[in-house]
């Protein structure tokens, strides 16, 4: 029971004569694209991430949907080249119309990046 005290103890005084340093995750520029630009709920349509700064996803990137209803779907999104920029794509179907919610998801070096949008769906 000493021995738990003391290792306890001295862990809290190494860790409060470090500074407290805020890790925080670089800042993401990315582009949605719906095709077509208006999705029509109950039918096929891409969504569409271009990624605008130089940063590069390891394993990939996943994107959810979220409907008004609250019912959420994650996708693997595929990995492109579109116009000289790293974009990643899923087919899906919106299922309801109104304004859907779109996250993308992906890890950089230490971080987990994610975003959202808005998609107006008729």
């Amino acid at each position: 029971m000493l021995f738990v005290l003391v290792l306890i103890s001295g862990c809290g005084k190494e860790a409060a004569s470090q500074p407290f340093e805020l890790d925080i995750p670089p800042e993401v520029n990315a582009k949605l694209e719906t095709i077509p630009n208006e999705p029509v709920a109950g039918e096929s349509a891409v969504v569409r991430v271009l990624l605008l700064d130089e940063i590069e996803p390891k394993d990939g990137m996943r994107i959810e949907l979220r409907n008004n209803d609250r019912a959420t779907r994650l996708y693997d999104a595929k990995e492109k080249m579109i116009d000289g920029s790293l974009a990643y794509e899923i087919e899906a179907i919106f299922e309801t119309s109104g304004e859907n919610l779109v996250t993308y998801h992906f890890n950089a070096d230490n971080y987990h990046i994610m975003s959202s949008f808005t998609v107006e769906v008729k």
